[in-house]
């Protein structure tokens, strides 16, 4: 679990989401925080000391990195038919923002070799890039990626060259791609959105650009769940219209898919949150990166040093499946539109559904949401093996 104390914008600190889900995970299982430095150490030691963690189960990994979401840059785990853990080892270039040589982007890239190299595991590399948020598995050898997403980070490769190394690292043996995630995680640098009610503009305070982990999961080796937009939703503007077309692509090609052995899946529907709007002074560090961009691809001007109103990463999708826990998202708090809290609660209630044997803990991810990702994005499970 990756933890960087941050406030993307004034208000909205991460450590009291992050130490909410530590206390959670730390119950259940064994967790290691990734943390920067030691004096970023020495202040999570301290909020966990407050906070009531079972520190039995909490080791630490100190590395440097200046991102939260670990899943996208970290070691990915993988477990051969023996038993024999390894990692595989993807290129990264910041979510496809950065080029490859980027100071950033090169010292996240390593990250998994170091940690290959201080567990004693060996890793497989490959120069393809790619993020574990766009990456779903079932865990039976079928695998899900978005098309808008991996062919934004290798344009010079075919789909057969991506699959042939997905294959080669991961294991997998069949491959679903579906089209476009939703239209709230498009880069941050391209366009805007509709303001509130539709009037002025809103603008991404980032984005993982197409992540699956944003729109869709595997919650069972033949179930799959993806977010949906009703067509009375999709009637009230151009974001919730465009985001019902990409759901109903994406379901189209799920209902024809079939699974490693040629079975096909049953389909679950979960709502998409209701958009909320904040506002990001220029000195709030969600601002920075929008003003990177003064002129964005749509024409848009942005207004340097002026407020602007921005809309952070929501989904249900972005939960993580634990031992005998589900860690979910949500987001109404006392002074937002009451169909937030009703769209929370109906995400819940789904989740627990299909987890009858695992609790479902639902944490407001505001804070984390600010900086493009979640509590999937910014966890990465390592299976327990013995080898």
């Amino acid at each position: 679990m990756g933890w960087l104390s941050k406030e993307y914008v004034k208000g909205y600190k991460t450590d009291p989401v992050l130490l909410e889900m530590a206390r959670e995970l730390a119950s259940r299982l064994k967790l290691r925080v990734c943390v920067p430095d030691e004096a970023q150490k020495r202040h999570v030691q301290a909020l966990l000391a407050k906070g009531k963690v079972n520190l039995d189960n909490v080791t630490f990994y100190t590395v440097p990195f200046t991102m939260l979401y670990w899943r996208d840059f970290g070691p990915i785990f993988t477990v051969d038919q023996a038993g024999n853990k390894s990692i595989a080892d993807f290129n990264f270039n910041c979510w496809g923002y950065f080029p490859l040589h980027d100071t950033q982007a090169r010292m996240m890239e390593r990250i998994d070799r170091t940690v290959a190299r201080d567990l004693k595991i060996p890793s497989r590399m490959t120069r393809l890039v790619s993020e574990g948020g766009d990456r779903e598995f079932n865990g039976k050898g079928t695998l899900l990626v978005t098309e808008s997403c991996e062919f934004q980070r290798n344009p010079n490769l075919s789909r057969q060259d991506i699959e042939a190394e997905l294959k080669r690292t991961l294991g997998v043996t069949n491959i679903i791609w579906l089209k476009q995630g939703t239209v709230d995680d498009d880069p941050y640098n391209t366009s805007t959105l509709p303001g509130p009610g539709g009037k002025g503009v809103a603008y991404r305070s980032a984005a993982a650009n197409n992540h699956m982990d944003e729109y869709c999961r595997f919650v069972a080796p033949d179930t799959i769940l993806l977010a949906e937009v009703s067509q009375e939703e999709a009637a009230q503007g151009p974001v919730e219209k465009e985001n019902r077309r990409r759901m109903e692509e994406n379901r189209a090609i799920l209902q024809k898919a079939k699974d490693q052995d040629g079975k096909p899946f049953k389909i679950v529907r979960i709502p998409m949150p209701q958009t909320l709007y904040f506002t990001a002074q220029p000195s709030d560090e969600a601002y920075y990166s929008l003003a990177a961009y003064p002129a964005y691809r749509d024409g848009t001007s942005f207004p340097l040093g002026h407020p602007v109103t921005i809309v952070p990463a929501q989904s249900y999708c972005n939960f993580l499946i634990s031992n005998g826990l589900v860690l979910a998202q949500k987001y109404w708090q006392p002074g937002m539109p009451l169909l937030a809290k009703e769209k929370d609660l109906a995400a819940q209630k789904i989740l627990q559904g299909l987890f009858p044997n695992r609790k479902v803990v639902a944490v407001n991810t505001l804070a984390i949401n600010f900086g493009g990702g979640g509590i999937h994005c910014s966890t990465q499970q390592e299976p327990a093996t013995a080898k």
